[in-house]
């Protein structure tokens, strides 16, 4: 059968074929069809299918909530739930009951339908007329395909299988590096880690040309935060050598980030305070915008979130409550209340106190911006990887992204040992990444033995999400 394009709404599923056997590891349902051939004979083609995954990526089943400050903040324990709250039993671990395994399938089915769709502009990239891409947009387009495919994976394998930390032999997710009707097989959870390596090595080779390395213009280097650029390659790999256990390789990455972010004129520079204590708080960057490697664009992002984090949201609200906050912010404990991520962080609706950080205000200067990737993570990376062999380096690197959080005056001590530094660490990431998901993936790395504010012990039954029934009835999934 002719391949097609199958545009279903505004994201684009991509049909190889018609997928319609019980055995398929990806079904999709065509409204319309554009022929493959057609669509891949100009350049626009390839630029149009990488905002189609971006747009995807936006949407409530991924980034745009569930993957973000949605389902895996929930597993995180970010928030005091109420009751009846649509998360309720996410946040109990109980990935059995009917809505959440729902949520849980939703995230796998709809990552692996955008890597479909990379993989199908993948695999034309290289067979079109090469005199059809203008400037280096060959290397660009494939850069961004291939290092947001690695990209996604990441995610899957730090969501259904368990962490290298607690089986690195045990089966990985599927990766899928072709489009096709078979079924891809799995290997282990380091080999799949190596696979996902291996793509982003490739990614930063040909983002070599990416503007926001090149470009002289600040305007066009700004512009490339919201496509997966060679930053966020670099950003993915010190996360994804961390993951592994590779603190040499981590750091290398990590350090990349670093020195370029303290550039003068840098890419991405850290947030002046006179953009965040403001008069007006339209104008506050709560967010850290213009610390972020790769953010997501969500147009009219307030649709999504006030159903969670305003006096509307009833019973599905998402915050923590002021006991939580204390405890997360150490307000009480060592009189961090200055914190820009909890002074600010935090706002009153109504009668009630809520989670602020992606409140979007009318004319807000900040609106529609969903971070993926933050230039902070590369600081804790790097502290991690130096606690036992420079404890001085990693204090020091802490102790940096905290001065820029209005916390200058309460530098960490310098006569750490390695455990407290550690400990550290983690009480950064609870702050800096509230309502970002990254926490439930530091616990899991570390394989922690407890989630804080869980009421269960955890294991690889909290730490591993299932997979959808159908992929591992017909996938032969383990």
């Amino acid at each position: 059968m002719k391949r097609n394009i199958l545009f279903i709404g505004i994201s684009l599923f991509i049909g190889g074929q018609l997928l319609t056997s019980c055995d398929d590891w990806l079904d999709v349902r065509p409204k319309s069809e554009i022929p493959t051939d057609l669509h891949f004979e100009r350049e626009n083609g390839f630029k149009d299918q990488l905002t189609g995954v971006y747009t995807a990526m936006s949407q409530t089943t991924m980034y745009g909530r569930d993957m973000s400050f949605g389902l895996v903040s929930v597993l995180s324990q970010d928030y005091d739930l109420k009751p009846n709250s649509m998360y309720r039993y996410a946040g109990e671990y109980n990935y059995e009951e009917t809505s959440t395994k729902g949520y849980i399938d939703m995230m796998w089915t709809r990552t692996y339908n955008q890597i479909a769709n990379l993989n199908v502009l993948l695999q034309y990239i290289d067979e079109v007329d090469p005199n059809i891409f203008s400037d280096d947009n060959h290397d660009l387009y494939k850069g961004e395909a291939l290092g947001l495919r690695a990209f996604l994976h990441l995610d899957m394998l730090r969501l259904y299988s368990p962490s290298p930390a607690s089986n690195g032999q045990a089966s990985g997710v599927p990766y899928v590096d072709s489009y096709g009707k078979g079924i891809t097989g799995q290997k282990t959870v380091t080999e799949t880690l190596d696979l996902i390596i291996a793509d982003l090595l490739k990614a930063a080779d040909l983002l070599q040309v990416d503007p926001f390395l090149l470009d002289e213009d600040y305007k066009v280097r700004y512009a490339r935060r919201v496509y997966f650029n060679y930053y966020a390659v670099i950003g993915t790999l010190a996360r994804a050598y961390l993951y592994k256990g590779d603190l040499a390789k981590a750091l290398e990455y990590a350090n990349i980030i670093i020195e370029e972010g303290e550039e003068d004129n840098s890419n991405f520079g850290w947030t002046h305070y006179s953009s965040i204590e403001v008069s007006q708080e339209e104008q506050c960057n709560r967010i850290f915008r213009d610390e972020t490697l790769f953010y997501l664009n969500i147009k009219d992002l307030d649709n999504i979130v006030k159903y969670y984090f305003t006096s509307s949201s009833g019973n599905n609200t998402l915050t923590p409550s002021d006991d939580k906050a204390d405890q997360i912010f150490e307000k009480s404990s060592k009189g961090y209340g200055n914190d820009y991520r909890m002074l600010k962080g935090f706002s009153y609706d109504g009668d009630g106190k809520y989670f602020w950080k992606y409140h979007q205000y009318v004319g807000g200067a900040y609106n529609d911006v969903m971070p993926v990737i933050r230039k902070s993570e590369s600081y804790y990376i790097a502290a991690e990887a130096l606690k036992e062999s420079n404890p001085a380096r990693a204090i020091e690197l802490l102790n940096i992204v905290r001065s820029y959080r209005n916390l200058k005056d309460f530098a960490l001590e310098s006569n750490l040992t390695p455990q407290q530094i550690q400990e550290e660490i983690g009480k950064e990431y609870r702050k800096e990444f509230l309502g970002e998901a990254q926490m439930f993936y530091y616990y899991k790395r570390l394989n922690a033995p407890r989630i804080e504010g869980a009421a269960v012990n955890t294991s690889d039954n909290v730490y591993v999400l299932p997979m959808p029934d159908n992929e591992i009835e017909f996938g032969n999934r383990k």
